[in-house]
């Protein structure tokens, strides 16, 4: 049965007609993953190109869930702002912010190249912040990881595979391998919120403890001697004391860590790499 994809015309966003035989020359080649190829369309926009082996209500669900993303703004995020079309005037996929590597955009495990400390907390707090308030507007992350998350040397972060988020009556199309890492490990259910967060907090502690094993034991005691022990200034130990204390203005990221006893519980750089596949 063959798959019927529905016109271009039929969205809430703006429309974008490429040429198909174009793609890889006028429009240049930047990468590729399981659902899909990302291509440069301009100066200041990507293209994602669906491989259509889904099914029609894979298909459905997929571009149903682009027109609700799109209508999210947030600096941080790189979500659908028109719905793409080849000549036939089909769906084929989605336009979004373009961020790398053609605007000197670097992923969140550069992090670990610099030397900066005060750099790199900042980095961590407005991806932090970022989170906090897209988690506000409904929206799960489910696949946090360094390469979903760029940087660039102006200070800005841009979330980037957001296609695959779940939203409202929208779950994941793939299931995120992050997406249920806290309760593989606890083995207790959380609050999905609760998974990103802790997913994050796992990433921000491995550029800060750099080759090192890290106890995930929640008490204050353990992270002030964590944090005394760091070769950094004063103000990078007070920024990270409010990450990972219960300080009442500790960032969002510290309120989940606090609901799980993770008495004698270890998590090894193996685990932690993990998190990085």
């Amino acid at each position: 049965m063959a798959i019927i994809r529905d016109s271009i015309y039929h969205t809430g966003l703006k429309i974008r007609v490429v040429d198909e035989n174009k793609l890889g020359s006028k429009y240049p080649y930047i990468s590729s993953g399981e659902e899909g190829v990302l291509y440069k369309y301009d100066n200041a926009e990507a293209l994602k190109i669906f491989s259509f082996y889904m099914n029609q209500d894979m298909i459905d669900h997929k571009f149903n869930k682009l027109e609700e993303l799109g209508r999210i703004k947030d600096k941080n995020f790189c979500f659908p702002k028109n719905i793409v079309g080849f000549l036939d005037l089909k769906k084929q996929g989605y336009g979004m912010e373009l961020v790398s590597p053609y605007r000197k955009c670097k992923d969140f495990s550069e992090l670990d190249n610099l030397l900066d400390m005060k750099k790199i907390l900042e980095y961590i707090m407005i991806a932090d912040k970022a989170i906090e308030r897209i988690h506000k507007k409904g929206v799960i992350l489910g696949d946090i990881r360094d390469d979903h998350i760029m940087i660039n040397k102006a200070g800005e972060v841009k979330f980037i595979d957001t296609d695959n988020y779940a939203y409202g009556d929208y779950g994941f199309d793939i299931q995120p391998t992050r997406s249920n890492w806290l309760k593989r490990i606890y083995n207790h259910d959380f609050d999905p919120k609760d998974n990103d967060i802790f997913v994050y907090a796992i990433i921000a502690l491995q550029h800060f403890v750099k080759g090192s094993t890290i106890r995930l034991n929640r008490t204050d005691e353990y992270f002030k001697e964590l944090i005394n022990c760091l070769n950094v200034s004063q103000e990078v130990k007070e920024g990270l004391r409010l990450i990972l204390s219960d300080a009442e203005r500790k960032p969002y990221l510290g309120k989940v860590l606090k609901k799980v006893d993770f008495e004698n519980e270890f998590t090894s750089q193996k685990d932690i790499s993990f998190l990085n596949l």
